[in-house]
């Protein structure tokens, strides 16, 4: 085994780790992608939590409208 034979070698191994590596951090992307693209149906979006805080804040109102209504009707009684 002659010299340019080991280079050859050394240089195939190291090919060879740098695929893998690029393999396995292109898997670790599209993993991420993946995540990424599936957050919108796991996760309320900041507007419709706005959406449904305000028509609970408008329910309450509306409640505690009516007790009030109530609470002066009872008192004049």
């Amino acid at each position: 085994m002659d010299l340019s034979d080991t280079i050859l070698g050394l240089v195939s191994l190291i090919v060879g780790m740098i695929g893998f590596f690029l393999g396995r951090l292109s898997d670790a992307v599209r993993s991420i992608e993946k995540q990424v693209a599936d957050i919108p149906k796991e996760y309320v979006l900041k507007v419709e939590y706005r959406d449904d805080i305000d028509e609970i804040k408008s329910t309450l109102k509306d409640i505690f409208k009516i007790l009030r209504e109530h609470e002066k009707s009872s008192s004049r009684d």
